[in-house]
């Protein structure tokens, strides 16, 4: 396999760090996009710190010449800046003619803007990029993120015997494993012609009562599915990202994550490997 040098925001992220950590694996040269060198200490090991702020265009633009592809993964930012930065990811894409660039959606893929900057960054930027460059392939998952469930905020609950989430517990839904995810934007990196589109879901849909029996088989003791509404699972996840995420990321479990999702192509779904029992025997479920 030639290696690539590839160029990664939010490698210190949930969602980033295990893309950084399988390019890694694979012998390629991965760069860290930072806004600053005061955070280079929390970058996966083997990576290297490159200054690259997303309301920069200019340091976007000097940190996108002279590397092979560019994973793009917005963070979580419910500003109007968020629509800023996407501008300067698309507008640093075509001044540097890198010629391939993988964007993580990280979440729904919406068809229209919706005027929530946080959703419309990403629509903008999967809706634009495939004109920008080369290569494009934007990613995504099909449903929520196996990890969710052993976020610091869920630990307490668990402890207490419950899973306490915004879902219904009938809702089958096809849980999605980041490692899976990172599975996919390494092929695409290397991919003579990479796909267009990838939607990621787990191998099987599940609800969240199978949930919480294969979660609790993995710490042995069982546990119980709890549905709560965005506004509790906004409170109870605040003190670990902050006011202004939890109040996004609860807004996205008020438009009902757990609907079929609209207009995908069967083409664009890629099945993970990743069984959530396997998932679930790897986590610590200690608070």
């Amino acid at each position: 396999m030639n290696q690539h040098n590839i160029l990664i925001h939010g490698a210190t992220g949930t969602q980033g760090r295990p893309t950084a950590t399988r390019l890694l694996r694979d012998g390629h040269h991965v760069g860290a996009a930072v806004r600053s060198t005061t955070i280079t200490g929390q970058l996966p090991a083997g990576t290297t710190a490159v200054l690259a702020d997303l309301s920069d265009l200019d340091s976007l633009v000097n940190s996108y010449r002279d590397v092979d592809t560019v994973v793009v993964q917005l963070p979580l930012e419910f500003s109007s800046l968020a629509v800023e930065q996407a501008h300067n990811v698309l507008d640093a894409v075509t001044a540097s003619t890198v010629p391939r660039v993988i964007f993580n959606v990280g979440g729904p893929m919406l068809p229209e803007m919706v005027d929530v900057p946080y959703l419309d960054a990403r629509t903008l930027l999967a809706r634009e990029l495939p004109h920008r460059a080369e290569h494009v392939t934007i990613v995504g998952p099909a449903g929520t993120y196996m990890e969710n469930l052993s976020a610091p905020g869920m630990l307490t609950p668990i402890a207490a015997g419950r899973i306490d989430y915004p879902l219904p517990a009938e809702a089958a839904m096809p849980w999605v494993a980041l490692d899976d995810l990172a599975d996919v934007i390494a092929d695409a990196v290397t991919a003579e012609t990479p796909r267009r589109l990838a939607v990621v879901m787990g191998p099987e849909a599940l609800t969240g009562n199978q949930v919480a029996d294969h979660i609790g088989a993995s710490i042995g003791r069982p546990l119980r599915w709890q549905t709560i509404d965005a506004d509790e699972f906004e409170v109870m996840i605040r003190p670990q990202i902050g006011l202004a995420a939890a109040a996004g990321i609860a807004a996205f479990y008020r438009s009902g994550p757990d609907q079929a999702l609209p207009g995908i192509e069967p083409d664009s779904m890629v099945t993970g490997s990743t069984a959530l029992p396997t998932w679930a025997q790897r986590q610590l479920w200690t608070t």
